[in-house]
């Protein structure tokens, strides 16, 4: 239902209800909107007020704030009345945690609320919770986004489900049967993780979940905790892009570790280059040669290096592992291009020859769909993608190729990238590839990063931590390494890091060794020698 109360079409592709944040329209055929959240304290109002500013300035459609106790509510809405005062009307959101009371009282000041299933509840029934908090909702005009968190999910589900995708879209669904139930129709529903696959997955499966149920919310979607720098974007492409390309979509962050107003312009750029909502919605499973839903490597017989399920090869006249990747000119007399094994099928043999997938004039939906028919037909050999880009700007072509390549990667079908560009060096192409496959989960070759872009919640320098971090662990190529601004997602998010330093209070960390806190509240001076210990402790650590 939208909010004139007509039902929405469900015998079509996948389009949303239309809902109103504010005086903002979002989903059904409005744009993709563009949102981001403050660092700042919340109950600093004229800093946070002036980095609103700044982030509608860069081009913020929605923003959403911290809002941990009462006193932050109280500054909300100063904060509010002072954007509305300077003439901006872009709708605030305050994000709550653990607090359902607080909610109430945010649900009275804010234009939305974003609430966490995993840890809204604190054990309760939803049924006992959430209608009084859709009635307050309901009266003030307010619209609610249910958050979902992967890592942060609620014992029942996990002890049910695992930490898994259907255990994120089961965490949603509990809340949205009773925004159904009680005709509240004004929700935005999102599916987070700091793991692109993971990300991808469970929104596949909610739209297929929420079609069934006949239900339309819209989406918002995100990669948490992507980090910063080129490995933070591509992260975000990767994740992003794929669902965009499928017609999913209604609002979309971008989370950076960096100032929350260089999210908006990679936001924007992503849109520009995959305008996704006009295509079609992405063809049922099953009519896939992959499932959708969980991923797995395509098995090939092998050729040469590629194929068999091994991990994802770069085909390069440099090669950034001379043992793991390979020279254009030893794979050539290999390949077969698509359109030879279309004319004549019987050409392509087990463990002679490769198929060459090659992109050309090609959109990467139809790159997809050439791909898919390939897989069907049930020939076993290895498959290398190969594109050619002329894009001249580095941060672009970065973006453009992550998210062309995690729109093909994240399905585990591809067994070599082939990456031509004339105006970079070979060497800039595949450290920019190397990232691309990391970020897919194809290919693990530098010590990964999961750290969150910060917000009010945060009480050190976590940007300036991350920098010191990266420079004393960055050859332990192995490891994945949370950096966290607080306790409230952060041992959630980075369920998947082998080591973790977490914000535990004012100038204050805590490590952990998976889910385990090993120590606590250490001065944040002490924390990175702490973690070097630790490391070596463990027996994670070698020498630089």
């Amino acid at each position: 239902m939208g909010p004139t109360g007509k039902s929405t079409d469900m015998s079509g592709p996948y389009r949303s209800q239309t809902i109103a944040i504010g005086n903002l329209l979002l989903g059904g055929e409005q744009p993709v909107r563009v949102q981001s959240m403050t660092n700042t304290d919340t109950n600093d109002v004229k800093a946070t007020v002036d980095q609103c500013i700044r982030m509608i300035g860069a081009g913020a459609e929605i923003i959403r704030l911290t809002t941990q106790g009462k006193r932050e509510v109280a500054n909300l809405k100063k904060i509010r009345d002072a954007l509305r005062s300077a003439g901006f009307q872009t709708p605030l959101v305050a994000d709550i945690h653990f607090k359902p009371d607080l909610a109430l009282e945010a649900a009275r000041v804010a234009d939305k609320i974003r609430i966490n299933p995993g840890n809204y509840l604190k054990g309760k029934p939803v049924e006992h919770l959430l209608p009084v908090l859709l009635e307050t909702c309901r009266v003030h005009h307010t619209a609610i986004r249910i958050g979902v968190n992967h890592g942060s999910l609620a014992e029942h589900i996990v002890n049910r489900f695992g930490d898994t995708p259907a255990g994120m879209v089961e965490s949603a669904m509990q809340f949205l049967r009773v925004c159904r139930e009680q005709s509240f129709h004004q929700v935005v529903v999102s599916m987070k993780s700091s793991n692109p696959r993971v990300m991808i997955q469970s929104v596949r499966l909610l739209v297929r979940r929420m079609k069934k149920e006949g239900m339309a919310f819209p989406l918002h979607l995100g990669v948490t905790e992507a980090g910063d720098g080129p490995e933070g974007r591509i992260k975000s492409a990767v994740g992003l892009v794929p669902l965009l390309l499928e017609g999913y979509g209604d609002t979309i962050r971008v989370s950076l570790t960096e100032p929350p107003e260089m999210e908006m312009p990679v936001a924007r750029s992503l849109l520009r280059l995959f305008p996704g909502r006009t295509q079609p919605a992405f063809e049922p499973p099953e009519k896939l040669a992959w499932d959708p839903y969980a991923y797995q490597r395509r098995e090939s017989t092998p050729v040469m290096q590629l194929g068999n399920g091994s991990k994802v090869r770069i085909i390069s006249q440099e090669l950034p592992e001379r043992d793991a990747d390979l020279l254009p000119e030893t794979i050539l007399p290999h390949c077969v291009t698509y359109e030879q094994w279309q004319e004549s099928p019987e050409i392509l043999q087990p463990g002679r020859h490769v198929l060459l997938l090659e992109q050309g004039n090609h959109s990467i939906l139809e790159i997809r769909s050439r791909l898919n028919s390939f897989c069907k037909s049930g020939r076993p050999v290895p498959v290398i993608f190969k594109t050619t880009h002329s894009i001249k700007d580095p941060e672009l072509f970065r973006l453009r190729l992550a998210g062309e390549l995690g729109s093909l990667l994240v399905e585990g079908a591809i067994d070599a990238v082939w990456v031509e560009h004339n105006n970079f060096t070979c060497a800039m192409i595949n450290e920019t590839v190397l990232m691309i496959l990391q970020a897919a989960g194809a290919r693990i070759s530098k010590t990964e990063y999961i750290a969150c872009p910060s917000c009010g919640r945060t009480q050190f320098d976590i940007l300036s931590r991350l920098k010191e971090i990266r420079q004393a662990t960055s050859h332990l190529t192995s490891l994945k390494i949370g950096v966290m601004g607080c306790i409230v997602n952060g041992p959630g998010e980075m369920a998947d890091a082998h080591y973790g330093y977490v914000g535990s209070g004012p100038g204050r960390v805590s490590l952990y060794k998976g889910k385990k806190v090993m120590r606590k509240n250490l001065p944040e001076q002490e924390a990175l020698p702490a973690l070097i210990t630790l490391l070596k402790q463990e027996g994670d650590w070698k020498e630089p």
